[in-house]
């Protein structure tokens, strides 16, 4: 027997049903915003993972097997610096376009190399670095870079 919202025999039954209930009242009495909503849905689920997360455009390891120096990496000064403190290069390149990810380094807190990449992390977001990247290399002030 299917469930009508109109029946008050049906409601009450269990949360699930109840649930169900409430979207089919508010698909029969808002068919526009329901409308709307199922558009919505239909959209998120069609668009690629990678148009709707904000990942680096390239791996660590491949920026160096393309570059000649760091100098042309966007986050240069974070990068080298992770890099330069023995993280590996696709982890050091997440690290320097300011995902917090220090668990991709290790999953244990007391880890010397996870806590050198946080301390390294904290220091270039005290002083702003991933706020707005510099336009050219003149904006950049060399003296605020943490070593």
């Amino acid at each position: 027997m299917a469930l009508n919202y109109k029946n008050p025999n049906d409601w009450g039954k269990s949360p699930l049903t109840d649930r169900a209930l409430r979207l089919e009242q508010f698909k029969a009495e808002n068919p526009e915003q329901w409308s709307a909503m199922i558009s919505a849905d239909i959209q998120a689920l069609d668009t690629p993972i990678f148009e709707s997360e904000d990942y680096p455009p390239f791996t660590g390891t491949e920026f160096l097997a393309t570059h000649s120096t760091i100098d042309d990496h966007p986050y240069s000064a974070a990068f080298g610096q992770f890099l330069g403190n023995g993280i590996d290069a696709d982890i050091a390149n997440t690290l320097a376009f300011g995902e917090n990810r220090f668990d991709l380094i290790s999953e244990d807190f007391d880890d010397p190399v996870r806590q050198l990449a946080t301390r390294i992390y904290n220091r270039f977001e005290e002083m702003g670095y991933w706020d707005e990247v510099p336009d050219s290399d003149g904006d950049i002030d060399y003296d605020n870079i943490p070593y």
